[in-house]
């Protein structure tokens, strides 16, 4: 039996990571047997120690998107395979990641249609950002976040309990102007609102028919150029308690204090002790829960983990999260496992198949 692949892009901040480990779960809870693969620019990855604090079986393909690193996606996929026996692998492209049909899910059909049956391709668009900042060609974030909206067949419009409802069916308007092929499913992580729809879109026997999109990849490469991405991992001594929310509240608030709100398309924090773990995330300012297991009190040795994705020069980002966690951990040493701070290179993909 064909393993079903489930790809669900969409940009920074969108709430891929949310549904994907929601998905995951009530799929387990029915008894289907689904792996997860993430995916980033660099490893030490929040979003990875979120899926295994859940229990879920999970892997990541770091050093560049899946488009770049398409053999090490497949190695991912290939060790589920074998290693747990999915029937169904939902992957998670970097948020900064688009054409996606021409290099991967148009290889995966080239070169493994006996193994894998590829779902329609999943875009996660959030319906407040849509509204704010739209879809325009001439900004570099419009352009990357729009290419990602043309080449959907599906498209999940999230965060759908934070508009009106009038903004939403603009929104569908918008979206069926420029993509008038997809579905659109209306999302809310908040009150489960399409939720149902996803999870069937996800369990049918739906494949993915589009062909690729056309892309100016000098754009691209300057819209991802625009954004510093921070990955770092500390040790910590929480001694006898420190308080989690407040220490991941202080953490990204020192972060977002020091750029504008717009600047920030996603900053997360991990915190994990023998007493705890969580994970929180914010974006455009607003902070969300996205984890809270054990205590709310973390309690001697741990980690924080910390990912920003924020436009930034790459020095001044560093910079600003080591501000940030000095501001937060007063009169501690930070002691890093693991740090890098850069501006991702030029997407170069491994195939491009149109």
């Amino acid at each position: 039996m064909k393993v079903r692949m489930v790809i669900i892009g969409g940009f920074l901040g969108a709430g891929k990571t949310t549904l994907i480990t929601r998905l995951a779960r009530d799929l387990k809870d029915a008894g289907v047997n689904v792996g997860i693969i993430m995916n980033d620019q660099a490893d030490t990855l929040v979003d990875t120690q979120y899926a295994q604090a859940l229990g879920l079986n999970s892997c990541e393909v770091a050093g560049g998107c899946f488009c770049c690193r398409f053999p090490d996606l497949m190695g991912q996929a290939e060790r589920l395979v074998e290693s747990s026996r999915p029937q169904v692998v939902m992957a998670e492209p970097v948020g900064s990641c688009t054409d996606l049909l021409a290099t991967v899910v148009a290889p995966l059909k080239a070169f493994y249609p006996e193994r894998f049956q590829v779902a329609p391709l999943m875009v996660m668009v959030d319906a407040e950002r849509a509204i704010q900042e739209g879809f325009d060609r001439q900004t570099l974030n419009g352009y990357l976040r729009r290419h990602q909206l043309e080449e959907a067949e599906v498209v999940i419009l999230s965060k759908a309990d934070l508009v009106g409802r009038e903004d939403i069916e603009r929104l569908k308007g918008t979206i069926a102007g420029i993509n008038p092929r997809a579905i659109t499913i209306v999302y809310s992580a908040v009150n489960s609102e399409g939720y149902g729809k996803v999870l069937d879109v996800v369990r049918s026997e739906e494949v993915s028919e589009n062909g690729p999109k056309e892309i100016d990849y000098a754009v691209y490469a300057e819209a991802e150029a625009e954004l510093g991405w921070y990955n770092g991992t500390l040790r910590a001594d929480f001694g006898e308690g420190v308080d989690s929310h407040a220490l991941g509240m202080a953490i990204l608030g020192n972060i977002s204090s020091q750029y504008p709100m717009e600047d920030i398309a996603h900053a997360k924090v991990m915190v994990t002790s023998l007493s705890n773990a969580m994970k929180m995330s914010c974006v455009r300012g607003r902070v969300t829960v996205d984890l809270a297991r054990g205590s709310r009190v973390a309690k001697g040795p741990g980690r924080i983990t910390v990912n920003a994705r924020v436009v930034s020069d790459p020095g001044r980002l560093k910079g600003n999260v080591r501000a940030a966690l000095e501001g937060a951990l007063p009169g501690k040493r930070l002691e890093f496992e693991r740090e890098d701070c850069f501006s991702p290179a030029p997407p170069k993909p491994f195939h491009r198949m149109t």
